[in-house]
């Protein structure tokens, strides 16, 4: 019987040299492996941001935004306002300012300077019909801006006494305003509304400027400020009323008796149609003054200063200013 070779016997040995390929190729990854582990945990890794550690403290609610307090410059408005008539036992004079919706520097320059005034006093109102009624402009971005001040804390509240005209917004309506003033009823009309809606707006009291009076309504309107006193006085209200300077058809004495106090227009001099000149000298100036308190108690008069300028044309196209 012929002998038989082993089962496993590999005489060229053929298995053993893909065996030891084999081996060789896994010790070569093996090897890299290692390197690639070794390099790792030597080296500090480059996490991705998301991964990255932390160093922020522990979590805290949001804090709400303080709000930037505002500090007035000028105390005791109200008791000045509510003064108003009265001679103080010394020298502190209501520091009153005018405002207009339709010039935006008006309010710039209100939001700029409230902290140094008592009494704003912005135009509002207007008499413009012949039966006393009383019309009022809406002036959303003033109640806004009021709003921010009543959020302080403490709430800011400016006194306020709205001026009453007799303009529609383009032209002075003397007629209708004659008219007006003549007639009994619509005088009481006028008065009663504008008691009504200065109370449930909260307001100090009003401010009367009818501009351009014929010499005829003279009387009509010092009866007309004499029976609106009475009206604001018993609800408790202030009455000021705007008078122009050294023009002697008005009845300064007995405006001035009814009122709290006159408001003297000491400007205009010149104007847009006179020749070109100041706006209010200063001797100008002193000599109403001095006439003036011959008339109306010192205590109850409230000086008007002008901040405007007038240009006027010359022949030659150029234009003269005057400015304050």
């Amino acid at each position: 019987m012929k002998p038989r070779k082993p089962i496993f016997y590999d005489e060229q040995r053929r298995r053993w040299r893909r065996t030891s390929r084999i081996l060789e190729i896994s010790g070569a990854l093996f090897t890299l492996l290692a390197i690639t582990f070794l390099v790792n945990v030597l080296v500090s890794p480059r996490l991705p941001v998301p991964l990255l550690p932390t160093n922020r403290a522990a979590l805290h609610p949001i804090r709400e935004k303080t709000r930037t307090r505002i500090t007035l410059k000028r105390t005791g408005r109200l008791r000045r306002v509510e003064s108003l008539g009265q001679m103080p036992a010394a020298y502190d004079p209501v520091r009153a300012a005018f405002y207009v919706s339709w010039d935006p520097t008006s309010l710039a320059a209100l939001q700029q300077h409230f902290r140094d005034i008592d009494l704003l006093i912005p135009e509002r109102l207007h008499s413009i019909t012949s039966t006393g009624r009383l019309d009022v402009e809406a002036d959303p971005k003033l109640a806004a801006w009021e709003q921010t001040l009543q959020q302080q804390t403490p709430p800011i509240k400016i006194p306020t006494m709205p001026l009453l005209n007799n303009s529609d917004g383009t032209n002075w309506l003397t007629d209708e305003m004659a008219a007006m003033l003549k007639s009994p009823a619509a005088r009481g009309n006028l008065a009663q509304q504008s008691v009504q809606y200065l109370t449930q707006s909260h307001f100090a009291g009003l401010v009367v400027d009818f501009e351009e009076i014929p010499d005829k309504s003279q009387k009509d309107f010092s009866q007309f400020i004499s029976e609106l006193a009475t009206d604001l006085h018993g609800a408790n209200l202030k009455l000021m009323v705007c008078l122009p300077a050294a023009d002697w058809i008005y009845d300064y004495a007995g405006i001035g008796k009814s009122a709290d106090a006159v408001i003297l227009m000491n400007y205009d001099q010149h104007w847009r149609t006179s020749a070109p000149g100041p706006i209010a000298a200063q001797d100008w100036f002193v000599k109403n003054i001095e006439a003036i308190t011959k008339l109306v108690p010192p205590g109850k008069l409230v000086m008007g200063i002008a901040s405007y300028a007038y240009d006027w044309p010359s022949k030659a196209g150029m234009k003269l200013c005057s400015s304050e």
